[in-house]
């Protein structure tokens, strides 16, 4: 037996999204995924002997039961442990069926759903499939009903002279074995895998012990289904993958199926192989050549089917800076590596970025740093020095919170720290990978540049708190990086975009050189109309706007269109979104945890010209799939293309008690009140040399004031001729 492509198993339907084994769920993965798609049922027994499909034993888990009916809960010994909660053994199919509704079973899923869809039958699924599906019936209990009186064996006869029945698994040895000559030939027989120390109550043998003999379950069962780290184990030290074991092709060799279960796309321990990317975590199972698994059970169903119609075999392209759409990285590949590395740059290089970005910070002694934000307690392990902790101090125009501020330290004692990731949704109990803490220091602007100008992908400065720095603290941040990309060769490079969020600094920008410049909008409630459009077009031709202003969402749910986009593109401004993420309590549920699905509609939808994203590699992975520009695939006689979210249709569709935000009152002050600043220049910095002994003392003002009057004659000339060009065009 195998099988190419794999089947993809709907997990109770879409049960990621919605209740498992519901309409709902049901219906969702009919008419998202590859046609051929397997609707599973885990089947349990009424006391009357009725069929109803709910995943779990204990129906408290998995319906509003346990709210509703409290008074049902009772004790049962299943496979010998000691159970409390409410079973179907002691329910009618009737009372099942006409009081009780499912829930999510997982609690780190939406329960807007809750109780909206009645528990289902094993028939139903006919009536959800949409004339397109398999179906598969696994059977987790048999020994248990039969215990109760009930015979799983003559159940699942009549079940299939009622439907057509395509798989049956269970973890039972001895249930299988009384279907084996009893069932069509059109039916398989799966043996569901347990933990390998675990034992099948029918025969008493260690699962283990039962896979050791692959021949004879070729004798009871076509296929097997096994947890996907049967396939490739997982180092739970490091959350790494360990060697592919032999599973796959031992089992071929008997002519047995390996199909895995275990496939979601909202984990709570990441495996970091995948970049909290479940389209990657699919394509390992089925390399380009050699044994591959012949089915996945997924939670996820439409991700599944991505991964097969649309990612198999797809080549990531090397995208050219000023290609639209553009892959922005922020902080270079930041969801993988400490931001602002070497490190994190090569992997945006790497992963197909078509820009690198450095976030500018200032040192005390006027150095300009790439660093993620200006407090060093994010991505450095400052928090570790002692003598350091003193300097935490409240700046509010950086952070609502006390930190330990770049403009508060010098360069020479910035470079004893050393870069750690920085993880956004650790909140969430969602930790990116510390395998690379510790191991690179800080990052010049300077040697930003002179890495990236050795690279083939385009330069974004993002120069961040910039009019305060300027005005406030006195720290001459535009002629840092002048004389910064003076000193890199990049003085007049078109390769090289600024960003900011202050008018008044990109206004200086636009006097003295020729950049690309990007307004950046860092509010993510503030009204935008044609005027502040207008406002921004004055400045630059490229806006950034937070993805919480382009995506509007409520409750976790996106609500309704909106037209910001299309504003800024009807007076010829670019649009950015940032930040992407890729961790699923990232996206909004609309996306089904899937990262891929966000950057579809982005693009599509809203037709934004480019992402700032901590994963520049799923970007590119998306722009090069073989469904893209909304074409459909061929898998197996069979045509798929991704399914675009339409902002708002699941509130409008399941009508969901959700409302929108109220629209936001504040517009958006583009000057902000800035008043024009003039330009110093300073002397490019560099980092002191291997024999050089660092000094933790800021230069005195006269040794500043005397750098500054140093101009560089080259840079001058650059920049009179600049004022001369925009002067007399």
């Amino acid at each position: 037996m195998y099988r190419s492509p794999p089947l993809i198993i709907a997990h109770g339907g879409a049960s990621g999204l919605f209740p498992d084994q519901t309409a709902g769920a049901y219906i969702y993965a009919a008419s998202t995924s590859l046609q051929n798609t397997a609707l599973s049922c885990d089947v349990q027994l009424t006391k009357d002997g009725y069929g109803i499909c709910r995943t779990g034993i204990n129906l408290g888990d998995s319906t509003t039961i346990n709210a509703t009916y409290p008074q049902l809960a009772t004790e049962l010994i299943v496979n010998g442990e000691l159970i409390q909660g409410f079973f179907s053994v002691n329910l009618t199919a009737s009372f099942v069926l006409n009081n009780i509704s499912a829930v999510q079973s997982n609690a780190a899923r939406t329960i807007a759903f809750d109780g909206m869809f009645p528990v289902t039958q094993p028939t139903d699924m006919i009536k959800f499939s949409l004339n397109t599906s398999l179906f598969w019936i696994n059977v987790e209990y048999p020994s248990f009903f039969y215990q109760h009186g009930l015979n799983m064996t003559s159940y699942i006869h009549e079940l299939i002279s009622n439907m057509p029945i395509d798989f049956v698994s269970s973890p039972e040895v001895g249930f299988l074995k009384t279907l084996k000559s009893s069932v069509p030939k059109t039916t398989n027989l799966v043996l569901k895998v347990g933990e390998t120390d675990k034992v099948d109550p029918s025969t008493n043998i260690t699962y283990g012990s039962l896979l050791s003999n692959l021949s004879d379950i070729a004798t009871y069962a076509s296929g097997i289904l096994v947890h996907k780290e049967y396939i490739w184990p997982v180092d739970n030290a490091t959350l790494y993958l360990e060697a592919e074991s032999t599973i796959i092709r031992e089992a071929h060799k008997v002519q047995l199926a390996v199909y895995g279960y275990g496939f979601v796309n909202d984990p709570m321990i990441p495996i970091y192989n995948y970049s909290f990317d479940p389209i990657r975590e699919y394509l390992q199972f089925v390399p380009a050549s050699g044994s591959h698994i012949d089915g996945f059970l997924s939670d996820f169903p439409t991700t599944a089917s991505e991964a097969i119609a649309c990612f198999r075999g797809a080549t990531p392209a090397v995208r050219l800076a000023g290609t639209k759409p553009f892959i922005i990285s922020h902080n270079g590949d930041s969801g993988n590596y400490p931001g602002c590395t070497k490190l994190a740059y090569d992997g945006a290089v790497r992963g197909g970025a078509s820009y690198i970005d450095c976030p500018v910070q200032m040192t005390s002694d006027g150095i300009a740093i790439c660093r993620e934000s200006p407090d060093l307690l994010i991505g450095t392990d400052v928090s570790t020095h002692s003598d350091f902790l003193k300097r935490l101090s409240l700046i509010r125009q950086f952070q609502a919170e006390k930190g330990i501020f770049s403009i508060n330290m010098t360069w020479a004692e910035i470079q004893t720290l050393k870069a750690t990731m920085f993880s956004p949704e650790e909140d969430f109990n969602v930790i990116r990978n510390p395998a690379y803490n510790n191991q690179e220091g800080v990052l010049q602007l300077t040697d930003f540049l002179n890495y990236a100008k050795n690279t083939s992908v385009g330069i974004l400065i993002d120069i961040q708190n910039g009019y305060f720095l300027e005005t406030e603290v006195d720290k001459n941040v535009v002629g840092a990086v002048l004389a910064s990309l003076n000193a890199s060769g990049l003085a007049s490079s078109d390769r090289v975009m600024i960003q900011s969020e202050d008018s008044a600094i990109l206004s200086l920008f636009r006097q003295v050189t020729n950049y690309t410049l990007i307004y950046r909008v860092v509010d993510t409630d503030v009204l935008v109309t044609k005027t502040e459009v207008s406002d921004v077009k004055a400045l630059a031709n490229f806006v950034t706007l937070p993805r919480a202003l382009v995506q509007v969402a409520s409750n976790g749910f996106l609500v309704n269109k909106t037209d910001i986009v299309d504003l800024f593109h009807a007076q010829n401004v670019s649009v950015f979104v940032s930040f992407l993420r890729n961790e699923f309590v990232a996206l909004p549920y609309d996306y089904d945890s899937d990262p891929t699905l966000e950057l579809d509609t982005l693009l599509k939808v809203y037709n934004v010209d480019g992402v700032i994203t901590d994963f520049p590699a799923t970007a590119s992975y998306y722009l090069s799939n073989t469904c893209s520009n909304m074409k459909t695939q061929a898998i197996g006689g069979q045509q798929y293309g991704i399914q675009t979210v339409v902002p708002g249709a699941l509130v409008t569709q399941l009508a969901l008690n959700i409302q929108p935000p109220p629209p936001s009152q504040a517009r958006l002050n583009v000057s902000n009140g800035e008043r024009n600043l003039s330009l110093t220049l300073n002397a490019p910095s560099t980092s002191p040399g291997p024999n050089t002994a660092p000094t933790a003392s800021p230069p005195s003002p006269q040794s500043e004031a005397s750098r500054s009057l140093k101009l560089n004659i080259t840079l001058i000339s650059i920049i009179i001729a600049s004022i001369i060009f925009h002067h007399f065009k």
